[in-house]
């Protein structure tokens, strides 16, 4: 089962790579004031953003413990996305890796495009939650159902957006049966880099894993070349985890392209 696992990681982790060999001609960033395809997530958190139509997206992010999550989203229609993904911790080193049973699922369908003066809307779903898989949940739970809302602001600073949601735990559920809500701010610090913020409430959390003071995430996106972003994650710099002896460090790379 192991070794089912191992593979199934590693597929998915070469999908991701073999997508950026195959289109990199192709595509655009999402990085900066010039970025030409949205930002998925705040952080972690959805935004109100989709991919557009015909076009996907490959990511893989580097956790604790040499631990991986790799996912693959694709727009097969207009305002809507769909993506599967999965984790295992470690993926490098030795001992047996823990990995989450199943793939997580992932859609997203814009309700409302951005207007000058209304923000985008979006709902969907997100079953992949982060960290290591122990005692059947992630470290971090998935944001689960969601709604979101995101705008744009054009200042002399650049392009700065603001987010907030409401999301509901599902697989595994919550401690305490209730949604929570997040908050998550960007902004352009050049044409192809992004500094981000998010916060996220944790009242439903088992004090176990997670207090109720919520976590504080906020990371660094830079696009080197035509559809590839590369990131790096400060994650709860509020120390809200179990146990906690500092803040955690993850770095990812993303890749948009065309079908």
């Amino acid at each position: 089962m192991n070794v089912m696992k191992l593979i199934l990681s590693c597929s998915a982790l070469v999908l991701s790579v073999f997508s950026i060999i195959i289109d990199k001609a192709n595509a655009q960033g999402s990085a900066g004031s010039m970025a030409m395809f949205p930002r998925m997530n705040i952080v972690d958190m959805p935004s109100a953003r989709v991919i557009p139509v015909g076009s996907y997206r490959a990511y893989g992010l580097i956790m604790q413990s040499s631990g991986i999550v790799s996912s693959f989203t694709f727009a097969p229609a207009k305002n809507i996305a769909f993506g599967m993904s999965y984790s295992m911790v470690p993926f490098l080193g030795e001992g047996n890796p823990e990995a989450q049973p199943l793939p997580a699922f992932e859609v997203k369908a814009l309700l409302f495009q951005e207007k000058k003066k209304r923000p985008a809307i979006a709902v969907g779903l997100n079953l992949q939650g982060r960290g290591p898989w122990t005692n059947n949940r992630y470290q971090t739970l998935s944001p689960g159902a969601f709604i979101s809302v995101s705008k744009n602001i054009n200042w002399e600073a650049g392009i700065m957006s603001l987010h907030g949601g409401i999301s509901y735990a599902i697989m595994p559920s919550p401690k305490k049966d209730y949604p929570i809500v997040y908050a998550g701010i960007e902004q352009s610090l050049y044409k192809n880099v992004t500094l981000s913020a998010e916060y996220i409430g944790t009242w439903n959390e088992d004090p176990t894993y997670m207090n109720q003071n919520g976590l504080m995430n906020m990371g660094i996106r830079y696009s080197p070349i035509k559809g590839m972003s590369i990131e790096i994650q400060a994650r709860d710099l509020l120390q809200s985890r179990a146990n906690a002896n500092g803040f955690m460090r993850y770095a990812g790379i993303e890749y948009i392209g065309t079908f």
